[in-house]
C-alpha cells in the first residue's frame, strides 16, 4: 500500500469534519457542557492538523504545497481541495477561539453553522480529486458517497467518546445526548454498509481491462475486516448506551474500532486505482 498517507488524510480529515458537525448539533440542540464541548472541539483541530501533516508528508518535499495554490487559476482540484481546508480549519478555529474567550455569543451562534456547512465543503471538495474520468474505479457516485460516509459514522462516535470521558454519563442531559448520537450512529453505519455493498457489487460490474480485486492483495480479507469493524464498533456503542455507567471505555473502543474500519475501507479504495488508458 503506497498511499498511507494519503490513507491517513483523507480518514483523519473526514473523521474531523464528521466530529465537528456531531458536537455541533449537540450543542445547537442539547447545551452541553460547556468546557467539555469545547476540549471536544479542540480534539476535532487536533485531528484535522495530524491529517493535514500526513497529507504533506506525501508531497515528498513539503514545501510544493505553496506550489499546488497556482493551481487555482485554472481551478485544480487538489488547489479547491486545500481552500477547502483552510476554510474549515480557520472557521472551526476562529469558532473555538471565541469560545475559549468568550466573546461575541450572537456572532458563536452564527460562526457554528457557517464551519459545518464549510466541513461539508471540504469533504466533497477531497471526492472530487479522486472523481477522475480516467480512472474508472474511482469515476462514480460511490466515492464521495464513501468519504462522506467516513464522516458520517466516525463523527457520532467520537463526540461521544470525547464527551463521555469528560462528563457525567448520568445525568439526563448527558444520557439525551448519547441516544442522540447512539441513534445516529447506529443509522449511519447502516446507510454505509447497505452503499458498501451496492459499490462492491458496482466495482465487479466495471468493464476494465483488469478485474479491479485483483489489483488488491487479500480484497476479501480488507472487505471482511472493515465490514466487521464496523458492526463490531456498532455492538461495542450498544453495550455502552444500554449499559450503567462508565460508558466511556466502551465508547472509545467503539471509536478505534469504527476509525480503523474506515482505514481499511480507503486502503482498498487506493488499492483499485486503475487508469483506463494502461490498465493499471
Amino acid at each position: 500500500m503506497s498511499q498511507l498517507s494519503l490513507v491517513f488524510f483523507t480518514v483523519l480529515a473526514q473523521s474531523a469534519v464528521g466530529m465537528f458537525i456531531a458536537l455541533g448539533l449537540v450543542e445547537i440542540v442539547f447545551k452541553s457542557n460547556k468546557q467539555a464541548m469545547t476540549r471536544s472541539l479542540i480534539a476535532v483541530i487536533v485531528l484535522l492538523g495530524v491529517g493535514a501533516i500526513a497529507s504533506v508528508t506525501h508531497l515528498g518535499q513539503p514545501f510544493r504545497m505553496f506550489n499546488v495554490a497556482f493551481g487555482l487559476a485554472h481551478g485544480s482540484a487538489l488547489s479547491l481541495e486545500i481552500v477547502a481546508l483552510s476554510l474549515f480549519g480557520g472557521s472551526a478555529v476562529v469558532y473555538i477561539a471565541m469560545r475559549l474567550f468568550d466573546l461575541k455569543p450572537t456572532m458563536q451562534k452564527m460562526a457554528l453553522p457557517v464551519a459545518m456547512i464549510l466541513g461539508v465543503v471540504f469533504v466533497l471538495a477531497i471526492a472530487n480529486v479522486y472523481t477522475l474520468p480516467t480512472v474508472p474505479t474511482w469515476y462514480s457516485s460511490f466515492t464521495p458517497f464513501q468519504f462522506l460516509m467516513t464522516a458520517s459514522v466516525v463523527g457520532p462516535v467520537a463526540a461521544a467518546a470525547a464527551l463521555s470521558l469528560q462528563t457525567d454519563t448520568g445525568n439526563n442531559t448527558a444520557q439525551r445526548i448519547n441516544k442522540a448520537l447512539y441513534i445516529a450512529l447506529a443509522i449511519m453505519v447502516l446507510i454505509a454498509l447497505s452503499g458498501y455493498a451496492g459499490y462492491l457489487v458496482w466495482l465487479s460490474q466495471l468493464e476494465t481491462p483488469v478485474n479491479p480485486f485483483d489489483l488488491v492483495n487479500n480484497a476479501p480479507s480488507l472487505i471482511a475486516t472493515r465490514v466487521c469493524l464496523l458492526v463490531g464498533g456498532l455492538v461495542m456503542s450498544s453495550i455502552a448506551f444500554l449499559s450503567s455507567r462508565p460508558r466511556a471505555p466502551w465508547l472509545v473502543i467503539s471509536f478505534v474500532m469504527i476509525f480503523c474500519a474506515e482505514l481499511t475501507g480507503r486502503i482498498f479504495f487506493y488499492d483499485v486505482y486503475l487508469r483506463a488508458s494502461t490498465g493499471m
